[in-house]
């Protein structure tokens, strides 16, 4: 039985670009939150609830980056090591690199 894995490379590095921006967003919320205060919020205990919920976020955040981060460098790193095999494959099909 006979299978075909098919690979679009172009998905991959898209996948790996667009996985850097979100972690790069999510990086930019930290600011976002240091913007709010009591008087923005305009109750103070609201406003310890949401410093509470950024405290607690901050921890997962950095965690979620590193690992959004961490895929996008392997659907990267994949899309490149599918594109080097592709060609790779062709050469020896055709017998380029050959010496004769």
């Amino acid at each position: 039985m006979s299978e075909k894995l098919k690979v679009s490379t172009d998905d991959l590095h898209t996948a790996g670009t667009g996985l850097r921006t979100v972690a790069t967003e999510l990086e930019g919320l930290d600011k976002l939150m240091d913007a709010y205060d009591r008087r923005t919020v305009g109750h103070q205990l609201l406003h310890e609830r949401l410093q509470d919920f950024s405290d607690g976020w901050d921890d997962n955040r950095k965690k979620m980056i590193e690992e959004i981060q961490g895929l996008g460098k392997l659907a990267k790193e994949a899309g490149k090591a599918y594109t080097e095999v592709d060609i790779a494959l062709y050469d020896a099909l055709v017998g380029k690199g050959k010496q004769k």
